[in-house]
């Protein structure tokens, strides 16, 4: 009998009936004997994989075939998903990119003063990379990386008053922001609108650099700051202020939070900022990075050259969190490189797990475990038939 289905009973067992005996095959001095074919489900984490099944004999008394039976089906019923660990917002915060295509690409950092959120974080920034791979049209990208110095503080400076762990700025969306998305204010060199489409075309990874050897992207080492969640992670439920969880993503100031974000770290690769940093105390890394594809030259649009039509200037609103958990992501640039890389980030950074994306070939569970983080979404609602993802293979 499989999982879901229920032992059909002999008519005799029905209301009114004599009572339904097991079937005497041989009598063994006074036990009775009965073999039983009981197929079992071997659920994830048992021996034999996810959808197994064993099927096994047994001789014994009715009665215990029958408990038998039932501690077996008990046992491989599904164990239920654990809790998330709740996330607790700090502030809103507008990161701006500008000068792209330029060499004098820069980027500020606003903090969104809502009522809702008003703490923020103390970010100053460091230094904005530009670096176009491929050919513009044929699946030519253009990644982006702004690299931003953190205190453990509030956005006007004051001071945290207790140590703080892995302040992530998840991507959210606000009301204005471009086709529900974590961007806005998106333009080409002129100062014209990008098309909207464009929007949804802009990924989050990795800081990457190109590596002419193996003629590919491949992350910069202490810029691979990418980090993505669960969506049962990101509802608002598991988004608390004191320990009170949010209502709605209205009560956070926000219209939507995806599950993906870009996680603080010290330069030596820890998670933890001192409490009562000093002014100008800055102990604390964050790289922003996305890639964008370079837009075509096409005669049919205006203008026709592609590079007027890149986005020159966009901004990303950010719902800044503490996740009470360690991880970190192997991005899908990782994924051909040696599991010791993203296993020596996840030592230095006291990890409890790395989150693997569909294409891993991830193998050193005995150094870190891992989880699948199947689907991560960067636009639109949680569920909603048009929303656009950075990778969407859930079974």
């Amino acid at each position: 009998m499989t999982q879901d289905s229920k032992p059909v009973l002999p008519a005799s067992s029905k209301a009114g009936a004599p009572p339904y005996r097991p079937p005497q095959v041989q009598a063994l001095g006074q036990w009775r004997a009965v073999t039983l074919a009981i197929s079992v489900p071997v659920l994830p984490g048992s021996v034999g994989g996810c959808w197994a099944r064993t099927r096994r004999r047994a001789a014994m008394t009715g009665k215990a075939a029958g408990v038998l039976a039932l501690a077996l089906l008990v046992g491989c019923a599904p164990a239920p998903a654990p809790a998330p660990t709740p996330l607790a917002p700090v502030g809103l915060v507008e990161i701006s990119f500008d000068g792209l295509g330029s060499t004098q690409a820069s980027s500020q950092v606003r903090p969104l003063a809502l009522k809702e959120n008003s703490a923020g974080l103390d970010l100053s920034p460091l230094s904005v990379s530009v670096t176009d791979v491929g050919v513009r049209g044929s699946g030519g990208t253009r990644y982006i990386t702004a690299t931003y110095r953190v205190r453990n503080a509030a956005s006007d400076g004051t001071p945290a008053p207790s140590a703080r762990s892995n302040l992530t700025l998840l991507a959210a969306a606000v009301a204005g922001n471009v086709d529900s998305t974590a961007l806005r204010g998106m333009t080409t060199f002129s100062g014209a609108p990008v098309p909207t489409a464009v929007a949804r075309t802009v990924l989050p990874t990795h800081a990457l650099d190109y590596q002419p050897a193996s003629d590919r992207v491949s992350p910069v080492s202490g810029g691979e700051d990418l980090q993505v969640f669960l969506e049962s992670e990101v509802v608002p439920g598991n988004l608390t202020r004191g320990g009170v969880p949010a209502a709605a993503y209205s009560d956070l100031g926000v219209t939507t939070v995806f599950p993906y974000g870009y996680v603080v770290r010290t330069p030596a690769g820890g998670r933890t900022l001192a409490a009562n940093p000093a002014a100008g105390q800055y102990d604390g890394r964050v790289a922003i990075s996305v890639r964008v594809p370079l837009q075509a030259n096409d005669n049919a649009q205006t203008p026709t050259q592609g590079s007027q039509r890149d986005p020159w200037a966009f901004k990303m609103t950010f719902l800044v969190v503490e996740d009470p958990t360690t991880r970190v992501t192997q991005s899908p640039e990782e994924q051909v490189l040696p599991d010791s890389q993203v296993v020596a980030r996840g030592v230095a950074a006291g990890a409890s797990a790395v989150n693997i994306l569909p294409g891993s070939a991830y193998a050193a569970q005995a150094s870190l475990p891992s989880r699948r983080v199947c689907q991560v979404r960067v636009a639109d609602l949680a569920g909603a038939a048009g929303a656009t993802y950075l990778v969407n293979s859930c079974p």
